[in-house]
C-alpha cells in the first residue's frame, strides 16, 4: 500500500521560526510549501533543504498572505502540486516599536493585516480540503505579548490577541472533524525582525532569547503528538 505524504504550508517560511519548522518537517517526509514576500529569500530557503535531505518535494511560492486572491493563488499551487492540506502554520508577522500615539494608521493597517487577517485568510482557504478530509492541524504563531500588553508594541499586541481569539473560535466550529487548532506563544526569540525592529535592545538581550529552532521544535512536538497537545489549547514557550 501506497503512503501518501502529507503536506504542510508555512508562512513567513523564508527566515526565522518559519524556515526552521520548514526544515524539520521536510527532514520528516513531509511536503513543505514554504511562502513570503520576498520571492529571493524563499528560493535561497527551498534549494537549502533540497540540499540538505536531497528531495523534490518543496514549493516556495511569493505570497502577500493579507491578499486573498495571493493566498487563493497559494492554496490552489499546492493543491495541484501536492493534491491536499494538511498542516499550516500561520507563523507570517511583522512588529512596529512605537508609542499609540505616534503610530500611524497605515502601520497599524499592516501589523493587523499581516500578523491577523493574513491567518483569517490561509485558515479559511485551508479549511474545505481539511474538513473534507476530516482531518489537518492548525498552529498560529501569537506571541507571549498575545497574553501580556506591552508598551510600544500596541498594534502587535492587538493582532496577538486577537490571534488567541481565533484560535478558540475556529477550534470549537472543528472540533467535530477530527481537526486541532492551536496557539503557541513564545517569548522573544531571536530573528531578523527582532534585529531590524532595534539593534542596540537586540545586542544587549539576545543571549537571553529563544533561537528559532527551539520554536520549531515545539510546533513540530505539536503537530505530531496528537495525544498531549489537544485542539484549542494555547502552548507557551520561554527561555
Amino acid at each position: 500500500m501506497i503512503q501518501i505524504r502529507k503536506t504542510a504550508i508555512i508562512t513567513g517560511g523564508s527566515r526565522g521560526i518559519g524556515k526552521e519548522v520548514a526544515i524539520l518537517l521536510a527532514k520528516k517526509g513531509i511536503n513543505v510549501v514554504i511562502c513570503s514576500r520576498n520571492h529571493n529569500e524563499i528560493n535561497r530557503v527551498v534549494e537549502e533543504i533540497k540540499a540538505m535531505y536531497q528531495v523534490s518535494e518543496v514549493l516556495g511560492l511569493k505570497c502577500d498572505i493579507s491578499i486573498s486572491i495571493e493566498v487563493n493563488t497559494l492554496i490552489k499551487s499546492t493543491i495541484e502540486r501536492f493534491g491536499g492540506i494538511d498542516i499550516l502554520i500561520n507563523n507570517a508577522g511583522i512588529v512596529f516599536v512605537k508609542k499609540l500615539i505616534d503610530t500611524l494608521e497605515e502601520e497599524w493597517d499592516q501589523t493587523i493585516n499581516t500578523n491577523l487577517k493574513g491567518a483569517f485568510l490561509c485558515s479559511k482557504a485551508v479549511l474545505p480540503y481539511m474538513i473534507h478530509k476530516k482531518s489537518g492541524v492548525i498552529i498560529n504563531v501569537s506571541s507571549g505579548a498575545g497574553k501580556v500588553g506591552f508598551e510600544n508594541i500596541s498594534a502587535y499586541c492587538a493582532s496577538k490577541f486577537g490571534m488567541m481569539g481565533l484560535t478558540k473560535s475556529l477550534a470549537w466550529e472543528v472540533a467535530n472533524y477530527n481537526m486541532r487548532v492551536m496557539t503557541i506563544c513564545p517569548g522573544e526569540v531571536d530573528t531578523k525582525m527582532q534585529e531590524s525592529t532595534d539593534q542596540e535592545y537586540y545586542k544587549l538581550n539576545k543571549d537571553k532569547w529563544l533561537e528559532p529552532r527551539e520554536v520549531a521544535d515545539k510546533i513540530t512536538e505539536m503537530i505530531f503528538d496528537e495525544d498531549y497537545y489537544k485542539n484549542g489549547e494555547s502552548i507557551d514557550i520561554y527561555k
